[in-house]
């Protein structure tokens, strides 16, 4: 998965300006996509000179003017070849994960520190989620769409559950020492 599909899929959607296309990378997509704002440009702009999407200037009296961004034929082919590819493995980059992986030195009330700011970190997901799914499900979601928050919802729930088990765990060997 590259930024120009995501940015083809946004655009399949809805005609949006790079501000509205950032919104949804960070709103929307962000529990499984890393997009950063410093992508979108350089991607709209490679995409309209290929054909793939075209742009269309807004002229607006009281504020700068705006460009929408509108998928082409062209576009939709290559993000419907995107849909039917093979789908890639996920990527998953923790930083709580790593310093845990080398967290040998770490006292036994770090590590329960860290696993507490990490319960409260994905419990926060959680939170913003939910509240998300529940303003998007009033606006209007595919059920695709509803698949997706649902499985954010439900992973960041394991991880929670799994880490307060180990945070006993830890808690309990702390007592018996």
């Amino acid at each position: 998965m590259q930024g120009r599909d995501i940015i083809l899929g946004i655009l399949e959607r809805n005609n949006r300006t790079g501000y509205e296309i950032n919104d949804i990378l960070k709103n929307q997509l962000s529990y499984f996509y890393d997009g950063t704002y410093g992508m979108i440009y350089p991607t709209l702009r490679k995409l309209e000179k290929e054909g793939k999407i075209k742009k269309e200037k807004i002229v607006q009296n009281d504020k700068p003017n705006k460009n929408v961004y509108s998928i082409t034929d062209m576009g939709i082919e290559e993000f419907k070849e995107y849909l039917d590819s093979s789908i890639q493995d996920d990527s998953y980059k923790s930083d709580f994960l790593m310093r845990l992986f080398f967290g040998n030195s770490l006292s036994n009330q770090e590590i329960i520190r860290a696993i507490k700011q990490e319960i409260q970190r994905k419990n926060e997901k959680i939170d913003q989620l939910t509240v998300n799914y529940k303003k998007w499900k009033k606006n209007g979601m595919s059920k695709t769409q509803e698949i997706t928050v649902k499985y954010g919802i439900a992973q960041y729930t394991a991880i929670v559950q799994m880490l307060t088990k180990e945070l006993d765990t830890l808690r309990r060997n702390e007592m018996d020492d």
